[in-house]
């Protein structure tokens, strides 16, 4: 059945908007994770739209998530008065999740490419982008750069709970 997109779609559901400004430093790196993987899956793919593009579409553009999901999604997101940056992302997450569900081959990516970002909402609510084009986390402004700078192998950040706290904790 649809698992993957049922288990996405309660994580977003789950979220506390209201931020958390004592997660921002691992919030950062989550982002700069985010990244990395979305570089290599906009260059296996040559997707365009770096960095918050619909990664499902460029794999198997049949395969989306059940639209009146999509649409409970969005509405939760306006309602806790989250923007276009958080409500695409998280929407192209719902489709990612379809192509899971559908068991769509996947090319040699990084692999879950929204896991970062998921991880970054549960840690603390939204991010935007600004109008000078950075990503801002919290108090942190994030260049995007190109998939060709966020090319990189090795991870920012490990997506363990106990590393993303090591991060946060005043003597990280």
């Amino acid at each position: 059945m649809a698992h993957h997109v049922a288990a996405t779609v309660d994580r977003i559901l789950a979220i506390n908007w209201g931020g958390s400004d004592d997660r921002t430093t691992s919030r950062g790196y989550l982002m700069k994770e985010y990244l990395r993987r979305a570089a290599w899956w906009a260059r296996t793919t040559g997707a365009e739209g770096f960095p918050f593009f619909d990664i499902a579409a460029s794999v198997e553009p049949a395969v989306r998530a059940d639209p009146l999901l999509v649409d409970r999604v969005t509405g939760h997101l306006s309602a806790n008065l989250q923007g276009a940056a958080v409500t695409n992302a998280c929407v192209n997450a719902l489709h990612f999740a379809a192509l899971l569900d559908a068991e769509v081959q996947l090319p040699s990516a990084p692999p879950e490419p929204f896991e970062p970002l998921l991880l970054l909402l549960e840690r603390g609510g939204g991010f935007r982008v600004g109008g000078g084009g950075l990503i801002d986390v919290d108090t942190l402004g994030i260049p995007p750069g190109t998939v060709g700078s966020n090319l990189r192998a090795e991870p920012y950040v490990e997506l363990e709970q106990s590393a993303l706290d090591a991060l946060d904790s005043p003597s990280g």
